[in-house]
C-alpha cells in the first residue's frame, strides 16, 4: 500500500520549479537525495501544504488536504527550518507533543532525550546546532506515526550522532512495520546502508529512482577518455560527465562492461555517482 502518492506535485518561483512524481509504500524507508537547492526541502513542504501545489497528493489514500484531524496526527514530520519559537523552553516542547499527539510515548522520548545527551533546561535558542537538529528528530520519533518525513536529520552532525539517528531510524521501522518513512540526505552514505530505495531529484525533476541495492549492486562508474567513451556501447548508460581524463560514465551493468571492456577502469555503484554524474549544468552532462 502506498501511504504517498505524489503525480506532478508542481511549484512555480520566479528562478525554480518543482514537477515531482514519486512514491513511498509501505513498511519502506524512501531516500530523496539531490544537491542543495535542488528541490528537497520544497518537495516535503509541499506534501502537507506548507508550500501549496499543483497536482495530485495523496497521504493514506486520501487527498492530502481532506485528511482528518487523527490523520494528520499520524504523520511526523521533522524540516531543517521549521521548528518551535527560539524562545519555547526544552520542557514546553514536552507539553505541547503531549497535548498534540494522542499517541506521544513520554518513555521514549525520555530514552532518546538521554541517549542523545539533551540539555533539560533552557530556551531552545540556547541549544547548539546539533542539539536542536537531534531535538527535531527527537520530536518527530516519538508519537508512533505511521508516515514519517525528515528533512536531513544527520545534516551537521558529528559520525557518532549520526550512527546513533540511523539506528533509532532503523529500530522505528522494526517496530512499526506498517508505517513509511521518507527522508532526505546529503550524505549519500548514510542512506546507502538505510534506505529500500532512492529517488534523486536535480533541478526540481526527478531524474532517478532505484531499489538502493541495485544501485550499489548493479550500477557502476566507468572512466574513459572521449575517444574510449564514443567507443562505448551505450545500451546501458545512464549519463555521462566531462572529467579531467575525459567522462565519467554511469552505467546500470557494471557487469557487462567489465566483461566486454577489460582495459576500462569500472567503479562500483554508488548514490554519489548518480549525483556527479546526473546532477549540475546540462552543457556538462550527456
Amino acid at each position: 500500500m502506498a501511504l504517498l502518492c505524489m503525480e506532478h506535485a508542481s511549484v512555480r518561483y520566479d528562478r525554480f520549479s518543482l514537477d515531482v512524481s514519486l512514491t513511498v509504500e509501505e513498511g519502506m524507508i524512501t531516500g530523496l537525495i539531490g544537491r542543495n537547492g535542488s528541490g528537497k526541502t520544497t518537495t516535503f513542504k509541499t506534501i502537507v501544504d506548507v508550500v501549496r501545489s499543483g497536482g495530485k497528493i495523496e497521504i493514506f489514500g486520501k487527498d492530502a488536504r481532506r485528511l482528518t484531524e487523527d490523520e494528520r496526527s499520524q504523520i511526523a514530520i521533522s524540516y531543517t527550518d521549521i521548528f518551535f519559537n527560539g524562545e519555547y523552553t526544552v520542557p514546553a516542547i514536552r507539553r505541547v507533543l503531549r497535548s498534540a499527539y494522542k499517541n506521544f510515548n513520554e518513555a521514549e522520548y525520555d530514552r532518546m532525550m538521554k541517549r542523545f545527551d539533551i540539555p533539560q533546561r533552557g530556551k531552545i535558542r540556547n541549544l547548539s546546532t546539533g542539539e536542536l537538529a537531534k531535538l527535531r528528530f527527537i520530536s518527530a520519533m516519538t508519537h508512533d506515526a505511521k508516515f514519517v518525513i525528515l528533512d536531513e536529520p544527520t545534516s551537521g552532525l558529528d559520525v557518532v550522532a549520526r550512527d546513533g539517528i540511523l539506528d533509532e531510524i532503523r529500530s522505528y521501522m522494526e517496530n512499526h512495520e506498517d508505517a513509511a518513512i521518507l527522508v532526505s540526505s546529503n550524505i549519500t552514505q548514510d542512506l546507502e546502508g538505510l534506505a529500500d530505495d532512492v529517488y534523486m531529484i536535480d533541478e526540481g525533476r526527478i531524474v532517478l529512482h532505484e531499489n538502493t541495492d541495485t544501485i550499489t549492486d548493479d550500477f557502476g562508474l566507468v572512466k574513459c577518455t572521449e575517444e574510449q567513451f564514443e567507443k562505448l556501447d551505450k545500451e546501458y548508460v545512464r549519463g555521462s560527465k566531462k572529467a579531467p581524463y575525459g567522462r565519467d560514465v554511469l552505467v546500470s551493468q557494471k557487469r557487462y562492461y567489465l566483461e566486454n571492456y577489460p582495459a576500462l577502469a569500472v567503479e562500483d555503484g554508488k548514490l554519489d555517482h548518480c549525483l556527479i554524474v546526473l546532477a549540475g549544468k546540462e552543457e556538462e552532462k550527456t
